[in-house]
């Protein structure tokens, strides 16, 4: 858990066996005493399996009540390196795109979208692995975006946008 000025707040880890399809009981985040009127506290869930790699995320950003939420309109603005490579399997296309945030701040939402780079217009149907990507400072993410070659015009780019992120626009080389 940290807060929105990126002060790690409390860390746990626990390993446990679970079953497969069976429901496994974590531990109890006690998110009271971290709660004001004033604060807004993050909460990054990972779930990782025996060889350390994460299955499941789940990030979160909770206040005491309505109005402290408020205070993501005062974010500083973030800053993402973004890379995107792309590779033809059949008659599909795989976009790769690498987001860090190398601000001092957490960007929230961070939504990617694909476009034809000659008039900006969407290329759908396009399948995403994820989207509105929360990055805690330094935090990187490997995204996926896999699309029919035929539903494009020419080059593809992406757009990148979040709740704290000025419009940018990635290249597809």
């Amino acid at each position: 858990m940290y807060s929105l000025d990126n002060k790690l707040l409390f860390h746990r880890e626990e390993k446990r066996d679970a079953a497969a399809d069976a429901l496994t009981d974590g531990f109890k985040l006690e998110l009271a005493p971290l709660l004001s009127s004033e604060t807004i506290v993050l909460v990054n869930l990972e779930l990782r399996n025996s060889s350390g790699e994460v299955v499941s995320r789940n990030f979160y950003w909770l206040g005491a009540d309505n109005a402290s939420y408020r205070r993501l309109n005062r974010l500083p603005a973030a800053s993402l390196s973004a890379t995107a490579k792309s590779t033809r399997a059949g008659d599909n296309i795989r976009v790769r795109v690498e987001l860090r945030n190398t601000a001092i701040s957490v960007s929230l939402a961070n939504k990617l979208t694909l476009l034809n780079a000659a008039d900006g217009s969407r290329i759908l149907p396009a399948y995403y692995t994820d989207n509105y990507v929360p990055l805690l400072p330094g935090e990187s993410r490997k995204i996926e975006i896999e699309y029919p070659a035929k539903s494009a015009s020419g080059p593809a780019q992406v757009a990148l946008r979040g709740w704290n992120l000025a419009k940018q626009v990635v290249p597809i080389p």
